[in-house]
């Protein structure tokens, strides 16, 4: 595997794991909110940070999979 296919990978990881991070902290601000319109625009929020850290886990797999099969 390359450097620049390592590095996209570690990065996709880095962006991945940030995503995850940031939904927890938005998950604990729209349990303490009492606002309800706010609190599902939130959870709408969640939701797109898990979607995207889901999609981005599986793009660096596929790029991991497809480096190691050119090697």
């Amino acid at each position: 595997m390359s450097r620049a296919t390592r590095n996209l990978c570690k990065t996709l990881d880095l962006i991945a794991a940030n995503n995850e991070a940031a939904a927890i902290a938005v998950m604990r601000a729209a349990e303490a909110s009492n606002d309800q319109v706010l609190k599902q625009q939130l959870l709408n929020v969640i939701h797109r940070l898990n979607v995207d850290a889901a999609l981005l886990q599986a793009s660096r797999h596929e790029i991991a999979n497809d480096g190691l099969k050119r090697a």
